[in-house]
């Protein structure tokens, strides 16, 4: 079966290797069920990396249907992100802004009694707590949107996009309920981060059979004309700050764990890695969290008329 890219839908696609999983079950299943298995494509027209096969869309919201007010587990206090955010959004032509994804309405909450708070979340638990929150939720889908009557002045995608099986196809449908002028802001890993080009497949921001689509800068500037919009500003971030002691173990971690990874299947020198007391341990290792590495990006859009917008090619 032939492989597509999910975004311009080129054939014109490289295999770049297996993907590990490092979560403990794969999307609420047993890892070893069917179709759990998966590899890593770059799209040689768009530069979109992505995973194939991968999970579908009624997969994909089952699962963050049932998950708990409690589950998401990067959602603990105040992001530096946030603070980048805020700033973005200052020039955006309305105080309305809809988070795609905003779980407990912790960041629309961090934005401030100015604005006019709405938002899309599959999760139940979420969902609720947002509500109280004063937050009004309009859907649990992006395809849900579809007969809202609202524009907004901003949008957000904070840690979303990634979990998108169609990406352009999502960035359209909310570029379309923007103002003129609005903000769309994305915040996502990037593949040409530094750590994310030495680790490969052994990533772990790819090692999350929930994410499915992976992006650098160039792809949104590829994709902007298509949605209507201008990129305004990219800024690289890490996932999460942490204390120098933290990088430096994560660092030191994962050069380990791709390095052994890398050499147990080489002749001769994979059994020996193998019969070494300390080094064999790396290879039991369920995998390498990299939540300091500086591999992200903060991406903002901004909507432009909707004459002369043409799709990317």
């Amino acid at each position: 079966m032939s492989v597509t890219c999910p975004a311009c839908n080129s054939e014109r696609v490289e295999r770049i290797g297996s993907l590990p999983i490092f979560t403990p079950d794969y999307l609420g299943k047993p890892l070893d069920g069917p179709n759990t298995q998966s590899s890593l494509y770059r799209c040689s027209a768009c530069e979109l990396c992505f995973r194939s096969p991968m999970a579908t869309e009624e997969e994909l919201q089952s699962y963050y249907g049932g998950l708990a007010d409690k589950d998401w587990w990067q959602y603990e206090g105040e992001r530096e992100v946030w603070r980048h955010i805020r700033d973005n959004l200052t020039g955006a032509p309305t105080r309305t802004v809809l988070d795609v994804g905003c779980f407990r309405g912790d960041l629309l909450c961090y934005l401030g009694n100015e604005w006019e708070k709405f938002g899309v979340e599959p999760s139940r638990d979420a969902r609720r707590m947002a509500e109280s929150r004063g937050i009004m939720v309009i859907g649990d889908t992006i395809e849900s949107l579809a007969k809202i009557d609202i524009r907004f002045g901003a949008i957000t995608l904070i840690d979303v996009i990634e979990h998108l099986p169609r990406p352009l196809d999502s960035l359209r449908k909310l570029a379309n309920l923007l103002c003129p002028g609005g903000r769309l802001v994305i915040f996502t890993g990037t593949t040409d981060a530094l750590s994310w080009r030495f680790a490969r497949t052994h990533y772990w921001y790819c090692a999350m059979p929930e994410h499915v689509a992976f992006f650098r800068p160039s792809w949104f500037r590829w994709a902007a004309p298509g949605l209507g919009c201008t990129v305004e500003s990219v800024r690289r971030l890490p996932f999460q700050r942490a204390r120098p002691s933290v990088r430096l173990n994560e660092a030191l971690g994962n050069v380990a764990y791709v390095s052994y990874k890398r050499l147990e299947n080489v002749p001769v020198l994979g059994t020996a890695l193998r019969h070494l007391p300390i080094v064999k341990r790396i290879g039991s290792w369920p995998g390498g969290w990299w939540t300091s590495a500086r591999d992200h990006v903060l991406v903002t859009l901004v909507k432009q008329t909707l004459k002369g917008a043409s799709l990317p090619s």
